[in-house]
């Protein structure tokens, strides 16, 4: 499988490189930073995502090193906690660059390489948060930004079945990523008292719902987001 992951400098973006390397694939990343990870099957993009230009130059570099696509994982995200009236403008608009704009440019590149994949059923996975069905305080914007990946992963999913490509999403719970970090630990145990499997989630229990739901073994599912953890 070549797949290309976004945000892979740390993290969970890191973490779903480095799981689908060891499983013999070829993963092509990108950051803003260069390159956390030397394998020869892994191919790095310095870029600002949010920047189009810069964006569909590293897909030209992908289509003429591969030639396709057989899936997207758009990991890349930022997130601010701040009331929304004390949120500059410019935060509120950032998050939405990054966090919509930018997965929904990737998306519309990388189907023009995943119909020449061979695979029956190629995809597209998309990461939300509970920060949506929850409504977190704080997090406005930030919320709002995944509420649009969500729907963004409702409608894309049907434009795209004619090709055959499946569109999802998975909702996380907090993680302990950079962007958690600086969220209160308090904060951040009342949120996982609220779930049904009452620990902290973690990289290792991202990685096998990922590789379900970009695999074959999930040839039937489409527009749907699965949340992690049980949230509902």
């Amino acid at each position: 499988m070549i797949l290309m992951i976004t945000g892979t400098r740390t993290g969970i973006g890191r973490a779903l490189a480095e799981h689908f390397l060891a499983a013999g694939h070829d993963v092509v990343g990108c950051s803003r930073r260069p390159a956390a990870i030397d394998h020869p099957r892994y191919r790095h993009h310095q870029l600002d995502i949010t920047d189009i230009s810069q964006t569909k130059k590293m897909f030209r570099s992908v289509r003429q090193e591969y030639g396709r696509l057989d899936a997207l994982v758009n990991n890349a995200g930022v997130s601010s906690m701040n009331h929304f009236m004390t949120t500059p403008d410019e935060v509120s608009r950032r998050i939405f660059d990054v966090n919509f704009f930018a997965v929904l440019n990737c998306c519309r590149e990388a189907v023009k390489m995943l119909q020449k994949s061979s695979e029956k059923s190629t995809a597209i996975l998309n990461v939300s948060t509970v920060a949506v069905p929850w409504a977190i305080e704080g997090q406005l914007a930030y919320a709002a930004s995944k509420s649009a990946v969500e729907q963004l992963v409702r409608i894309m999913s049907k434009e795209l079945s004619a090709f055959g490509i499946r569109v999802n999403g998975i909702g996380l719970p907090p993680v302990h990523t950079v962007l958690t970090r600086t969220v209160p630990r308090p904060k951040i145990d009342n949120l996982i008292a609220r779930q049904t499997i009452s620990r902290q989630c973690t990289t290792a229990d991202i990685v096998g719902p990922v590789e379900f739901l970009i695999g074959r073994q999930s040839e039937f599912i489409t527009g749907e987001t699965l949340f992690l953890g049980g949230v509902h």
